[in-house]
């Protein structure tokens, strides 16, 4: 089970539209040109090293390499829905056989295999491996509103997001975001919340650099800080509950092997005792309570000072020559 605050109105990724326009910011933002689109449909002409990514061919990239091969681009044709795959199938089964059929017998033509739409659905190969491409470019990221060099200085700060898992035999998971501000210290709780309807650009660090009170290490140790206190505060009876159910699955194991020796022979008894040892480090491993952080993100984060807002400044300046160049 995983927490992420109040619900929400919307599902994320759950409605094609979510998805297909998941797709249309993740294939702009690495500059992927979209060839078609249509309703709940698109196709994208991957670069070489988005098809790396999003394609699990490592031998014919190595054969490609190693040859010098000049391979053509990848096209990836996504439908979003059952029915727009469906129908784009036909498409485009009868577009690519009209351009071939001139070249092809009748009888080949029968067997023709045309190119194939993928369904982008949640738990879908294509979609996982899109997650997983996000995870790694986005694990470091600088940004600031994109508006920034018209409205005023930026203010620095620094943000981590992490999953907090509470384990035992049971699973619960936590999404946290803590933002630290580099120019006063000050600690946030819900970070991301704040900003996520911001629209964001690229920032280049030196344009927060001349307000930087905390260097980059402090402000994540301040984070560390703010994390582990959190944590060392929060509710733990669930691993109490936890240890407690553990205690008595151990007991149960040790004995129901304890009263299987009086009539098994040394042998057998030797081993028992192997067995009920392994099957009490497997309960162990299974349900002993711990708390896992797993750090998916951090960020320097720009965000607009008001009170600069109209006036000329130094940031400013350096902001403009930034873009400039």
């Amino acid at each position: 089970m995983i927490k992420q605050g109040p619900p929400t109105t919307s599902s994320p990724m759950r409605t094609p539209g979510s998805r297909m326009n998941f797709c249309d910011r993740y294939f702009a933002a690495v500059q992927a040109r979209q060839l078609y689109a249509a309703d709940e449909y698109r196709e994208y002409e991957l670069p070489r090293d988005i098809d790396k990514e999003l394609t699990h061919r490592p031998y014919y990239w190595m054969w490609v390499e190693q040859t010098g091969q000049d391979v053509p681009p990848t096209i990836l044709r996504l439908a979003f829905s059952e029915q727009a795959e469906e129908r784009e199938n036909q498409r485009v089964r009868d577009a690519a056989l009209a351009e071939a059929a001139p070249y092809l017998t009748e009888i080949q033509q029968q067997y023709f295999v045309a190119p194939k739409v993928e369904l982008v659905a949640l738990g879908s190969f294509r979609l996982d491996k899109l997650y997983d491409s996000c995870l790694q470019r986005g694990r470091f990221a600088s940004v600031a509103p994109r508006n920034h060099i018209q409205t005023g200085e930026l203010v620095p700060w620094l943000m981590l997001n992490c999953l907090i898992s509470y384990r035992c035999d049971i699973t619960e998971q936590s999404l946290l975001s803590i933002g630290v501000c580099l120019e006063n210290g000050q600690c946030v709780d819900g970070f991301h919340g704040m900003i996520e309807n911001i629209d964001m650009g690229v920032l280049d660090p030196r344009q927060v650099q001349p307000r930087m009170q905390c260097s980059i290490s402090d402000g994540l140790k301040k984070i560390r800080e703010r994390l582990n206190q959190k944590i060392t505060h929060a509710d733990h009876r669930w691993a109490v509950e936890a240890h407690n159910r553990l205690t008595k699955e151990i007991e149960q194991i040790k004995t129901y092997y304890d009263s299987l020796q009086y009539d098994q022979t040394e042998t057998e008894k030797v081993v028992s005792r192997a067995e009920r040892q392994r099957k009490v480090e497997q309960a162990i491993a299974r349900g002993a309570p711990k708390i896992e952080v797993d750090m998916k993100q951090v960020a320097l984060v720009g965000l607009v000072d008001k009170s600069t807002v109209g006036k000329p400044s130094s940031t400013n300046r350096l902001q403009r020559e930034s873009v400039t160049h």
